[in-house]
């Protein structure tokens, strides 16, 4: 059975940043161990994200991405707490804004909203995308592999409003 590997502290470099930003999780899995023990990476920006994505994309690699999530801010969360949903696409795209086009990476949730670094994107917006990383689901129905995103997003979602939770509780307790 796979295991997940995370704690709380694994988000408090990120929760210390304030509810504002969304940020990136990369669930690895090391090909080399007997056990499936998912371990996660954290990113605030989509260049980060993928500067670690190319370290991994070696010819004798041995940890493979077996997910990326997208933790977004209760200010772009219906229940306003911290939200995690698996992407399915994370692309370079091109954006045409009133005043000039805008060249950046976005990621395309299993809902089909469109975020970039910090916001969500509507659709309309986007004029061209070139996938970098797609997840096998991105464009068909794979059940199983909903279930398992979906179980890593809950979990991971979970563990951040707990580490948010704690660390307003620390800060309040200063007074």
């Amino acid at each position: 059975m796979t295991t997940l590997r995370v704690n709380p502290e694994s988000f408090s470099e990120v929760a210390s940043l304030g509810a504002g930003s969304t940020f990136l999780i990369v669930c690895v899995l090391d090909l080399l161990e007997e056990k499936e023990i998912i371990d996660i990476r954290i990113f605030e920006t989509g260049q980060s994200t993928l500067d670690f994505l190319n370290e991994l994309d070696r010819p004798n690699a041995t940890r493979g991405v077996v997910g990326l999530q997208l933790a977004l801010p209760p200010r772009l969360s219906p229940n306003q707490k911290w939200t995690v949903e698996p992407v399915v696409d994370f692309a370079r795209v091109i954006l045409a804004q009133p005043e000039r086009t805008l060249d950046s990476y976005a990621y395309r949730i299993a809902s089909g909203r469109y975020y970039v670094d910090g916001n969500e994107i509507p659709l309309k917006v986007v004029r061209s995308e070139r996938s970098i990383y797609q997840a096998s689901n991105a464009n068909s129905s794979d059940p199983v592999l909903s279930a398992y995103q979906a179980w890593i997003a809950r979990i991971l979602g979970e563990l951040i409003n707990e580490q948010f939770n704690m660390q307003q509780r620390t800060e309040a307790s200063r007074g």
